[in-house]
């Protein structure tokens, strides 16, 4: 097994981090450092990061309605709540896929796959983001046309797929928006610029994965073959 492929799957870290750390030298193979992220894992090879030998884990799968307030990380010494306060010890070692911002709420993913991570998040992959938003004040269909023709932000190019204006009223919009690709509080920013405040976000659905009854704070575990499936990717 590929090194930036046994890490993930030991729980450490994603995909993409994975590379990172091996060519920082914090990865030890049998005692010696490796920087290769290709280097190939034997069985009995001892693989360690930061004195600790890791080793491959059960992949678990769980989706997780992310409450208004929690930081979208394991750890965080300055925030009051984090997304490990809610994960139980027995499911210790998963992490979040993508980002919520603190003032967001919603649908986040939970599991120790770090290839499935890197999918569900490299833009190359296309895997559709819903959301809903309330918007103040009121949006027209104009503004919807503004939205999907993007604008530039900080040298990001912010927009979304798809629009729909699901309900208006006392000069408020509630909006459901779908993008493919999700940069730092991307929906926030983009609607900023077109001169609309954002008041309540809220993500609902990830491809075919969807926040369904879950309450903030709940989570639900999914087992790999519906998860795969409902995601709508390639094993």
């Amino acid at each position: 097994m590929r090194l930036n492929v046994f890490l993930p799957r030991s729980g450490v870290c994603s995909r993409r981090k994975a590379d990172v750390l091996i060519k920082q030298g914090k990865v030890k193979i049998n005692g010696e450092v490796v920087k290769q992220p290709w280097f190939d894992v034997a069985g009995d090879d001892a693989v360690e990061i930061g004195g600790s030998r890791l080793k491959t884990n059960i992949p678990v799968y769980i989706i997780f309605y992310k409450p208004k307030g929690v930081i979208t990380t394991l750890k965080d010494k300055f925030a009051s709540q984090t997304v490990d306060d809610y994960i139980p010890a027995k499911f210790k070692g998963v992490f979040p896929v993508g980002r919520l911002d603190k003032d967001s709420e919603g649908l986040l993913i939970l599991t120790n796959d770090g290839n499935l991570g890197f999918s569900l998040t490299h833009p190359k992959f296309g895997i559709e983001k819903e959301y809903s938003l309330k918007v103040e004040p009121k949006v027209l269909p104009d503004d919807l046309r503004r939205a999907r023709r993007g604008l530039n932000d900080k040298g990001d190019f912010l927009k979304v797929e798809k629009a729909f204006i699901d309900s208006t009223y006392n000069n408020k919009t509630v909006l459901r928006v779908v993008v493919c690709e999700g940069k730092k509080r991307h929906l926030r920013r983009l609607f900023n610029g077109l001169g609309f405040k954002v008041t309540v976000l809220k993500r609902i659905r990830i491809a075919g994965l969807r926040l369904e009854n879950l309450k903030p704070g709940e989570l639900k575990i999914v087992r790999r073959s519906k998860f795969i499936a409902m995601l709508g990717i390639k094993k």
